[in-house]
């Protein structure tokens, strides 16, 4: 009776374990129960997202995070891990969602849920302002060309880019070496210790271009600008895939995301960190 009372007790504990399994709570209800949203971005791409003086995150990035916790009606955490491993995805609950300008690839749709765009963004060359020989892209053949690793500019040199929704159309060249940094930030500091010191030119987006250039880069920042944007790309929040019940989340996500355009606040805060309006057209 004994024995058959403790197969009895197991065999109703493993219904319970496995209905716990089953109807477990979705991520969407997790954030909301612990009243936190854990935002990953970068600590060092302005105007997105940098430290102040305070110590304090900032950028555009940052106050797109904000304003999404605070229509959810939670607080937010931000954690700043590397980009190789956010794009990667199964990030083990470390962070709920990546607001730090990624772009949707093809290869990002293995490991990663996107929302609907919040902003997009040209990809831009740029040279030390002391060249002369580099004059058009063309020029570019053969040279070290600096970027920030697993990004969508290191596909693109690679020739390997596949966005979501847009057609790339590559340069007649190829660069004679690639480096790559863990942020665009450390790309433009190279740069910008001299003409073909450690790169000859970078690629990164335009904006963050445009800040370091006026912002100094810490010196006066001796950049400019090589040709036109060679693409433009749309930016997307990501959620992990390999989390499970996720979808909830992203469904909650584009809902404030489409309010945000609604009401005007990505314009707002687009032309308060970059001075143009780089939000596209529902």
């Amino acid at each position: 009776m004994k024995k058959l009372l403790f197969v009895g007790l197991l065999i109703v504990s493993f219904v319970f374990v496995g209905a716990g399994s089953a109807f477990a709570g979705s991520v969407l209800d997790e954030i909301m129960a612990a009243g936190v949203i854990k935002v990953s971005t970068d600590a060092n791409y302005a105007p997105q997202s940098s430290i102040n003086d305070k110590g304090e995150l900032e950028g555009f990035d940052i106050s797109v995070a904000k304003e999404v916790a605070k229509r959810l009606g939670v607080k937010v955490k931000f954690v700043t891990p590397d980009w190789d491993l956010i794009t990667a995805g199964k990030w083990g609950k470390r962070w709920d969602i990546s607001i730090g300008s990624m772009t949707p690839t093809m290869e990002r749709l293995k490991a990663l849920h996107f929302t609907m765009a919040y902003y997009s963004t040209p990809a831009q060359f740029a040279i030390h302002k002391d060249n002369t020989t580099i004059k058009s892209l063309k020029d570019l053949a053969g040279k070290r060309i600096g970027l920030a690793a697993e990004t969508t500019y290191d596909r693109y040199l690679n020739r390997d880019l596949v966005l979501v929704g847009v057609k790339i159309e590559y340069q007649d060249w190829s660069a004679g070496k690639i480096e790559t940094y863990p942020t665009d930030a450390n790309a433009i500091e190279n740069l910008a210790l001299g003409d073909g010191v450690r790169i000859d030119a970078l690629i990164t987006a335009k904006p963050t271009l445009f800040e370091a250039i006026n912002a100094g880069c810490g010196g006066n920042c001796p950049l400019k600008m090589l040709g036109d944007p060679v693409f433009y790309e749309h930016l997307s929040f990501a959620l992990d895939r390999s989390r499970p019940n996720s979808e909830s989340l992203l469904k909650k996500l584009n809902e404030i995301l489409s309010s945000m355009y609604k009401d005007g606040t990505l314009v707002d805060l687009s032309m308060q960190f970059y001075g143009q309006n780089l939000i596209p057209k529902l």
